[in-house]
């Protein structure tokens, strides 16, 4: 398995400096985060030169992170998504990066999973084939706390898109936390489905409890919250999947610590886990 740092992890860094930090941590790929994407076009830098910085380093680019709200049913709202699609399809065929992650949030609160999916599905069946154009393909990740989070809906939500290009991440704390797979379930899951794997640790509210906000459960580093992550990165394993993995966690205390520190632990807990 290869190893990507998850912009995620030094939240208030930006792109250039994630690319030192991965080189300089051991990593071999970045996990792009969104928002700094977002802002180093935004003052005026290309995608051709971030490209000649990830390839002067020796650094991947995994996967972008995150097109969100894919659920979306206006259309503004969908004009938006789409558009951000375009433009980040872009980027990501000139940097190299063949994945985008795509999150549906609570936008259809109330309507039943199914209807979640049908209309989620008919959005991401329009952002994939504009993906196809570029080469590019999509993973979905579930929140824990939103209606398309367990592993079941996974599948239901692949059947229904029907597309080549469109396939999951894994991520352990979203699967875990909203009791929505086991690892058993995990292992069985078709290896050409998983374009990603996020290993992350927490906590999760009782059953019956209400969603407090997410970094008030994922402040731990890898083994020191309440997931089996031994047994989960196993199940993974045992799916035959070999592309990158990427460590997470939302945090503030987190994210105010040495982002190197954080970094090399972060690391160091993949390795671990599927050694």
């Amino acid at each position: 398995m290869r190893f990507a740092l998850h912009g995620m992890c030094s939240l208030y860094s930006n792109i250039l400096s994630d690319i030192r930090l991965a080189k300089e941590t051991g990593y071999e790929g970045l996990e792009v985060h969104t928002d700094k994407l977002w802002r180093y076009l935004e003052a005026g830098y290309t995608a051709q030169m971030l490209n000649e910085r990830l390839q002067a380093a020796g650094i991947v680019p995994s996967a972008i992170d995150i097109i969100g709200g894919v659920e979306a049913t206006t259309k503004d709202d969908q004009k938006r998504v789409f558009e951000q699609t375009e433009i980040l399809c872009r980027v990501a065929k000139e940097i190299g990066a063949p994945t985008i992650q795509l999150n549906a949030f609570e936008g259809l609160n109330g309507l039943s999973v199914e209807e979640n999916i049908r209309l989620t599905a008919a959005n991401i069946r329009n952002i994939a084939d504009i993906g196809r154009e570029y080469g590019i393909r999509f993973q979905y990740e579930g929140a824990a706390w939103t209606p398309i989070a367990s592993l079941d809906d996974y599948h239901r939500l692949h059947d229904a898109v029907g597309r080549d290009n469109f396939g999951y991440v894994l991520d352990t704390w979203h699967l875990w936390a909203c009791r929505g797979a086991t690892p058993e379930q995990v292992a069985k899951v078709e290896k050409e489905r998983i374009f990603n794997v996020h290993f992350s640790d927490g906590k999760r509210p009782a059953v019956g409890e209400a969603w407090p906000n997410e970094r008030a459960l994922r402040g731990y580093r890898l083994g020191e919250g309440d997931i089996p992550l031994p047994e989960w990165a196993s199940a993974i394993l045992e799916t035959g999947y070999d592309g990158f993995c990427s460590g997470e966690f939302l945090n503030d205390q987190l994210w105010e610590e040495d982002h190197y520190t954080l970094a090399e632990q972060m690391l160091q807990g993949m390795r671990a886990l599927v050694k």
